[in-house]
């Protein structure tokens, strides 16, 4: 007997154990009864042992939920025989156990389709009214008839609720599942996206940076060829100058190509890997402190951040003459801010507002809708704030 195993995804199917609870409380209470009542009981000791193998044949309802299907709705109904037998066997000793019934609707309408449950529970009211009618005889058959029949009809109304619920559920699962699933391949894109626009930016780099240098070096060694002894010298310095401005950039694109980290870890724990590292290699003490509730931010907003942090310390490595770097994250109800403060030489503003990476960095976060500040005095230092509005991910 195979049933179909799905996991449990709804608040009230963690309820099952309910069914459970009160079906072997139904039969407890029964033995109760009868045992204290003057119906018909031929035997006790073999209804106790009867009532022990219905609560044997239900076991194994206890480890499937009360809302799975019979893969083959045929043989599930076999499955049902057994527990008529014995509930039979158990109303032929006291007619007190006419109440177990209230075990086997819920039983049937939760595990079989609709018009299986209307036809199985007909079933078994015509063979309940027979069975009653066969061990107690009464000249008030007409009566049981209709108090029988109305159970039937009430058992199949609220069975019919029940089934639409269950179904509105499994579709709206379905349509979760639908929208997971999208969300997943959009998410999918905007990394692609994501990749296809840091191309992007890198040829602009290489083309704004790495290329005017090259084409310095070129000049200056041609003008070199051309010029007095003593020009020589001041021309080679001059290109090896722009060689190393060149080598520097080139140093600061690689470094922008390292997401490795970045995309098996947190935004959180990917710049904590990164200032650890660029602590070590220009001895350089990097603090991080972090306030608020720590949540992932979309793809693109955590790919610019990290950007903007690498930015943010070649930018102290190059020109600050830091000996300590403190990194703040906050994480507001709809605000992210990322503070990066050293203790370096300072600048004043007006020089720097265009100019070491600021307009790059600047950019990025307008583009995501933030703002880039700026504090800076001549041996004071300089702090750098990043506010970005949140827009959470969804890990599904």
């Amino acid at each position: 007997m195979k049933m179909q195993k799905r996991k449990k995804t709804e608040a009230w199917e963690q309820w099952d154990w309910v069914w459970h609870f009160s079906t072997y409380s139904f039969l407890i209470l029964n033995i109760i009864f009868v045992s204290n009542s003057e119906s018909r009981i031929v035997n006790f000791p073999i209804f106790l042992v009867l009532s022990i193998a219905l609560g044997l044949w239900y076991i194994p309802f206890v480890n499937v939920s009360t809302l799975r299907v019979w893969e083959n709705p045929i043989r599930g109904a076999l499955y049902l025989i057994p527990g008529w037998i014995i509930w039979g066997g158990l109303i032929s000793l006291a007619a007190d156990s006419l109440l177990l019934i209230g075990i086997f609707f819920p039983l049937i309408f939760s595990r079989f389709p609709i018009r299986w449950s209307i036809g199985i529970t007909s079933f078994q009211t015509l063979g309940l009214y027979v069975l009653y009618i066969m061990f107690y005889p009464t000249d008030n058959w007409f009566a049981m008839l209709m108090i029988i029949l109305g159970l039937l009809i009430i058992s199949t109304l609220i069975g019919a609720f029940i089934t639409s619920i269950i179904k509105q559920s499994a579709e709206r699962q379905h349509l979760i599942d639908e929208l997971t699933r999208s969300r997943a391949n959009l998410m999918k894109v905007e990394r692609e996206a994501g990749r296809l626009n840091e191309r992007q930016r890198l040829a602009r780099d290489i083309h704004d940076s790495v290329a005017q240098h090259f084409t310095s070096i070129i000049m200056h060694l041609s003008a070199a060829k051309h010029s007095n002894p003593e020009l020589v010298q001041s021309a080679v310095q001059q290109a090896e100058n722009a060689a190393r401005e060149g080598l520097n950039e080139i140093r600061r694109i690689v470094w922008d190509m390292q997401p490795e980290q970045f995309e098996k870890a947190s935004l959180v724990e990917a710049v904590e890997e990164l200032a650890a590292r660029w602590s070590a290699e220009n001895n350089i003490q990097v603090k991080m402190k972090v306030t608020g509730n720590p949540r992932n931010l979309t793809s693109p907003t955590e790919t610019a951040l990290l950007r903007i942090s690498q930015e943010a310390m070649h930018n102290i490595k190059k020109h600050a003459q830091a000996k300590n770097v403190n990194i703040t994250f906050s994480f507001m109800e709809d605000m992210f801010v990322m503070d990066i403060a050293d203790d370096g030489n300072g600048f004043e503003l007006s020089k720097i507002q265009n100019g070491f990476g600021m307009k790059t960095m600047r950019d990025r976060a307008e583009e995501l809708s933030g703002t880039l500040t700026i504090e800076s005095e001549q041996g004071t230092g300089t702090a750098i704030a990043v506010s970005i509005p949140i827009a959470e991910k969804n890990d599904d």
